[in-house]
C-alpha cells in the first residue's frame, strides 16, 4: 500500500501528499538493486471544472477529480513504463516494469543507441504557485455569471445565430520521487473562458472564436473585460460576413500577436524540440550556432512567465523550469530538451519535459513561446511603408512539416493593406511558406511583446501552451 490518502479526502492544504514517501523510496531502492539504472514515480492529481452554455442555456457543468501515476524504469539502456489510476498497485508494478525495460533492451536494434540520462541537481522540496483566489472555491453560479456576460455581449444582432461560451479551470498537484533521491511536490492552477460566435446572412455562415486565460485562479478571469471580449467577437463575426475573399500570391504580410505566436510555436518551436531533432524529423538538425533568421529575431520559450497558459514551476522530470533562448539575433542557440535528449546531444538539460497528465510519460514540449519586441512603435508604423499587402489576425489552425520546415496556417480574419493604410476586410486567408525563409524575411517588429490568447498543443499528448510576441512584418510570404 503506497497511497497516503484517497482522492476523495483531498484538501486544499499545500502539504497534502497522496504517496507514502517512505514506501515508494523503499520500492525504488529495491528496483535499482534488482538491476534498474534509474527509476521514478510521478503522480498527478487534477481537480477541475468544465461548463458550457449555448445561447444562454446551460448545456453541461462537470466538476471532476482524477488521479494517475506513471512508473518509469531505465534498464540496459531502455525504458519500461507503466501508468495506472490504481495508486495502491505501484509497489507491485515495479518489478514487471523493470522486466519490460529489460525486454525492450533485448530487442533493441544494433543501430539504435542505448538511452542514458544527463545529470541533474537532486532536490527535495515543495513549491506551490498559490493563486490570489483559489478557483476551487468558485460556485457554479459565479462561473455562470461570467459566461452569461459573454453571451449577452456577443448576442443582440439579427445576424448572430448562435453564441457558445465555455469555461475550464483546474488545480494540478504533482508528486515526483526518483531513485536518485529527487523528492518534489508542486501545484498551480489554470483558468480559461472561451467563446464562439456564429453569424449568418443568407447562405453565408461564419464563426469567430476567442479565448482568455492562463496560469492563475479566479482572479485571472476577473481581470478580463468579458463584455469587451464578447463585443469584439460579435463585431468580428459580423465583419467576416461582409469580408472579401483574400488575394493570392507572394506579398508582404503583417501578423498580429496571435498569428505571430502560432507561427513561432508551430513552425519554429516544434523543430526546436530535441526529440524531433534526434529522430531526424527537424529542419533545424545540425544548425545549432548557425544563422537561421533575421538579425531582429530573438525567440524564447519560458515556462516561468506567470499568467501564461503554458506556465509551470517544475517540469515532469523534477527540474526547475527556466527560460530558454531558442534564437538570439537570428542565430539558433538552443534546443528544447529533457534528460534523455540532453544526454544524446551532450548538452545541458533545460527542463523541457512535459506530460499531459499522470498517465502519460513526459515528452519534450514547449510552454510559453514568443518573439522579443523590435523597434517599431505600433501597427501603423509597420503598415505605412507598404504599398500592398495583408494584415492577418488570429489562427484557425494549420499544418506543419517539421522535417521539411514547411507550414500552412489559416487566419481568423484579415485586411488588405493599400498605400500604407489598412482597408478592406478579408476572409479565408491562408499563409504558407518555409520556416527558415520566413525567419529571414522578418523585417519589422513592434516594441511591445506579450503573450496572446491561450492555446493547446498536440504531439500525441495535449498540453496547454502560451505563445505570442509583437506584431510582426514579413517582407514576403505566400498568401492565398
Amino acid at each position: 500500500m503506497v497511497i497516503a490518502k484517497s482522492p476523495d479526502s483531498a484538501t486544499h492544504s499545500s502539504n497534502y501528499r497522496y504517496l507514502d514517501v517512505d514506501k515508494i523510496n523503499k520500492s525504488l531502492d529495491k528496483i535499482t538493486g534488482d538491476g534498474a539504472a534509474y527509476a521514478e514515480v510521478r503522480l498527478v492529481a487534477y481537480t477541475d471544472y468544465s461548463a458550457t452554455i449555448r445561447d444562454g442555456k446551460l448545456e453541461r457543468a462537470i466538476p471532476g477529480q482524477e488521479i494517475g501515476a506513471t512508473i518509469r524504469i531505465l534498464a540496459d539502456g531502455a525504458w519500461g513504463v507503466h501508468s495506472t489510476t490504481d495508486i495502491t498497485s505501484l509497489e507491485q508494478q515495479m518489478s514487471p516494469t523493470l522486466k519490460l525495460a529489460q525486454a525492450v533492451a533485448a530487442r533493441r536494434s544494433p543501430k539504435d543507441r542505448a538511452i542514458s540520462l544527463a545529470d541533474v541537481p537532486i532536490i527535495e522540496d515543495s513549491l506551490h504557485w498559490k493563486p490570489k483566489k483559489d478557483v476551487r472555491n468558485t460556485e457554479l453560479s459565479e462561473r455562470l455569471e461570467h459566461m452569461n456576460l459573454f453571451n449577452d455581449s456577443a448576442s443582440g444582432h439579427d445576424n448572430i445565430v448562435s453564441v457558445t461560451c465555455g469555461w475550464h479551470d483546474e488545480h494540478i498537484h504533482t508528486e515526483f520521487l526518483s531513485s536518485e533521491g529527487m523528492n518534489r511536490t508542486w501545484s498551480f492552477q489554470r483558468s480559461l473562458i472561451n467563446g464562439m460566435v456564429t453569424a449568418r446572412d443568407g447562405s453565408e455562415v461564419v464563426s469567430y472564436r476567442t479565448r482568455f486565460g492562463g496560469e492563475g485562479g479566479l482572479e485571472l478571469i476577473e481581470s478580463c473585460d468579458i463584455n469587451e471580449l464578447g463585443v469584439n467577437a460579435k463585431v468580428s463575426a459580423l465583419r467576416l460576413l461582409k469580408a472579401q475573399r483574400a488575394p493570392s500570391g507572394k506579398m508582404p504580410l503583417i501578423a498580429d500577436r496571435d498569428l505571430t505566436g502560432v507561427y513561432i510555436h508551430e513552425a519554429l518551436g516544434h523543430p526546436c524540440e530535441a526529440d524531433l531533432v534526434a529522430a531526424g524529423d527537424s529542419c533545424l538538425d545540425g544548425k545549432l550556432g548557425q544563422k537561421i533568421g533575421s538579425d531582429i529575431v530573438t525567440v524564447i520559450d519560458d515556462p516561468t512567465i506567470r499568467g501564461g497558459y503554458g506556465a509551470h514551476p517544475i517540469d515532469d522530470e523534477g527540474l526547475d523550469t527556466t527560460e530558454k533562448c531558442l534564437i538570439k539575433n537570428g542565430i539558433l542557440t538552443e534546443y528544447l530538451n529533457h534528460r534523455e535528449t540532453a544526454a544524446h546531444f551532450d548538452i545541458k538539460p533545460n527542463a523541457g519535459a512535459r506530460a499531459q497528465d499522470g498517465l502519460h510519460h513526459p515528452l519534450v514540449r514547449m510552454s510559453n513561446t514568443l518573439i522579443h519586441g523590435g523597434t517599431h512603435a505600433d501597427l501603423d508604423e509597420l503598415v505605412e511603408d507598404l504599398d500592398y499587402g495583408v494584415y492577418a489576425c488570429g489562427s484557425r489552425g494549420g499544418q506543419v512539416d517539421t522535417g521539411r520546415g514547411s507550414f500552412q496556417f489559416a487566419a481568423q480574419e484579415a485586411w488588405l493593406i493599400e498605400n500604407g493604410e489598412i482597408t478592406t476586410p478579408l476572409k479565408d486567408v491562408s499563409v504558407s511558406g518555409l520556416t527558415l525563409q520566413i525567419l529571414k524575411n522578418v523585417d519589422g517588429l513592434t516594441r511591445e511583446s506579450k503573450l496572446a490568447a491561450p492555446g493547446f498543443c498536440g504531439k500525441g499528448q495535449t498540453v496547454p501552451v502560451g505563445d505570442g510576441g509583437p506584431i510582426m512584418r514579413i517582407s514576403e510570404a505566400l498568401v492565398g
